[in-house]
């Protein structure tokens, strides 16, 4: 009988493949959103002193700013410009709450 301690054997252990197949399509995925949908706000993930003037330089609106993170309006801004200025990863934000006014 098993108890709680024992280890788990290698065809129960974690598939660490299929998990970095998940995460790798998931980040794809919003990526491609954001092209596709043209959202009224981005959170986009790049290096903070390039993104801020290519958002400014859009018609843009800053939200918040961290480190590696930039969360703006797009204004005329589109998502291939960010992708050009040196953005990561563009994601959408979907709901209305995101800003307060």
């Amino acid at each position: 009988m098993r108890t709680t301690i024992d280890r788990l054997s290698p065809a129960r252990a974690l598939p660490v493949q299929g998990l970095l197949v998940v995460a790798l399509a998931w980040f794809a995925g919003m990526a491609a959103l954001a092209l596709v949908v043209k959202p009224e706000a981005v959170v986009v993930f790049g290096p903070a002193d390039r993104m801020i003037p290519a958002i400014v330089a859009g018609d843009g609106a800053l939200l918040d700013a961290g480190r590696f993170h930039v969360s703006a309006r797009t204004g005329a801004a589109t998502v291939g410009e960010l992708y050009a200025a040196g953005a990561w990863f563009v994601w959408p934000v979907m709901s209305k709450g995101c800003g307060r006014g």
